[in-house]
C-alpha cells in the first residue's frame, strides 16, 4: 500500500510538531459529518496514539454525525470525540491542527481551534478545496479516508490496527465504506486501499455494521419521502424539496433527508438526484448525486457557493427566494446538459 501521491503523513507530521515545539493536535472534520469525515478523523486519532504517544491527540467531531459511524464510535475506548476538546490541554502551550475531508474553512467544525493554531495541515479529497492551511494536501480520489490510508507508514499502520475495535485502520476502512456505498463506486485504487487494510487486520463484518442500522420505521420514512421526488427533464433529475413547514409536519430531519440524493441518482433512469432541505429559517441545504458523464455537479454548484466533487457535490445557502434558488438552479442544469 506504498501509494502516497508523494505525500508522506509522517514526515510532515512529525516535522510540524517538533518545529513548532508542540505536544498537542486537534483533529478536524467537517460540519454535519458523514462517515468519511469520521474515519479520517478518527484513523488518524489512533493512529497517532498508538504510534507517536509523546504527542496528545484530540480529535473532535460534531455529534450529527450520521447513526452507523456514531454507533461504532460509541464503542471507542480511547477517545471521546463528541466532547469539546480539553481546554486546560490546549491553555498549556501553542497546538497543531489537522482538518480532515473538508472544502473550506467555513464548513469546519471546530473552525476557532484551527483559526488559533500553531500550525495547520489539510487533507482532503474535494475538486473545489480552497487550499487553505500552511500545509494542503488534496489529492482528488472517491474518498478522503483512502488518500490518508495511502500515506501513512505501511508498518504503523499495521501496528495501529493490532489495537482493539475500533482502530485507526477500521475507522479508515469505514470512510471508504461510507463514500463509495461499500465500493459500489471505487476505483482500482480504492480497491486495493481497501484490500491492504484488511490485510493490516480490519474485520469487515464488524466494520459493515455501521452501514446497516436501518429499521423498518427508518424505512417506511424513507419511502414517504421519495414519494415526494418530482422528475423533470424527461426524467432524467428527480429532486426532493422539504420545506421547514413539511420538515415538521412530516418529521423529516437532516440524517432522513441526508441520503436521498445518493438513492435517486442510484436509479438506473435517473442521471441526477439531488434534495433542497430548510434546516433553518432560510437556511438551505442541498445534496447533488450525479452520474458524472451527464452532468459534473461542482461545475453546476460552484456559481452558487457550492462544490465537492463531480459527481457528489453541496450547497447551504441562505435563500429567501428558495423557488427562485431552484429555478436557477434547474436553468443552469439545463445549460449544462442541453437538455
Amino acid at each position: 500500500m506504498n501509494l502516497n501521491f508523494g505525500f508522506d503523513f509522517d514526515t510532515v507530521f512529525t516535522e510540524m510538531m517538533e518545529s513548532h515545539g508542540l505536544r498537542n493536535v486537534v483533529i478536524l472534520g467537517h460540519m454535519n459529518p458523514d462517515g468519511d469525515a469520521a474515519g479520517c478523523v478518527m484513523g488518524l486519532a489512533h493512529y497517532i496514539h498508538t504510534n507517536y504517544p509523546e504527542y496528545h491527540a484530540l480529535p473532535y467531531l460534531a455529534d450529527t454525525l450520521d447513526k452507523g459511524p456514531k454507533k461504532q464510535i460509541g464503542e471507542d475506548g480511547v477517545f471521546r470525540p463528541f466532547e469539546v476538546p480539553d481546554q486546560a490541554v490546549l491553555e498549556r502551550g501553542p497546538y497543531g491542527v489537522i482538518v480532515c475531508d473538508t472544502a473550506t474553512i467555513q464548513r469546519i467544525i471546530g473552525r476557532e481551534y484551527f483559526e488559533n493554531a500553531a500550525f495547520s495541515l489539510v487533507i482532503d479529497h474535494h475538486a473545489s478545496d480552497e487550499g487553505y492551511g500552511d500545509v494542503n494536501n488534496t489529492f482528488i480520489s472517491e474518498s478522503c479516508a483512502e488518500n490518508i490510508a495511502r500515506m501513512l507508514s505501511p508498518e504503523l499502520l499495521k501496528k495501529a490496527a493490532e489495537e482493539p475495535h475500533p482502530n485507526a485502520a477500521d475507522y479508515l476502512y469505514m470512510g471508504i465504506l461510507h463514500d463509495t456505498d461499500a465500493f459500489a463506486r471505487a476505483e482500482v485504487s480504492t480497491l486495493r486501499t481497501g484490500a491492504a487494510l484488511l490485510e493490516a487486520g480490519v474485520d469487515h463484518r464488524y466494520v459493515m455494521k455501521s452501514m446497516l442500522t436501518q429499521t423498518l420505521q427508518d424505512l417506511e420514512k424513507e419511502a414517504m419521502i421519495l414519494s415526494m421526488a418530482k422528475r423533470v427533464f424527461d426524467g432524467k433529475v428527480a429532486y426532493v424539496y422539504v420545506d421547514r413547514n413539511t420538515a415538521e409536519e412530516k418529521n423529516i430531519g437532516y440524517e432522513d433527508i441526508h441520503p436521498i440524493s445518493g438513492i435517486l441518482r442510484d436509479c438506473e433512469d435517473i442521471h441526477l438526484g439531488f434534495t433542497m432541505y430548510e434546516e433553518a429559517p432560510d437556511i438551505w441545504r442541498c445534496s447533488f448525486r450525479s452520474d458524472i458523464d451527464w452532468i459534473n455537479v461542482n461545475e453546476l454548484l460552484l456559481p452558487f457557493g457550492g462544490g465537492g466533487h463531480a459527481a457528489a457535490a453541496g450547497l447551504r445557502k441562505h435563500a429567501e427566494d428558495p423557488r427562485g434558488l431552484l429555478q436557477n438552479i434547474l436553468d443552469d442544469i439545463r445549460r449544462l446538459t442541453a437538455v
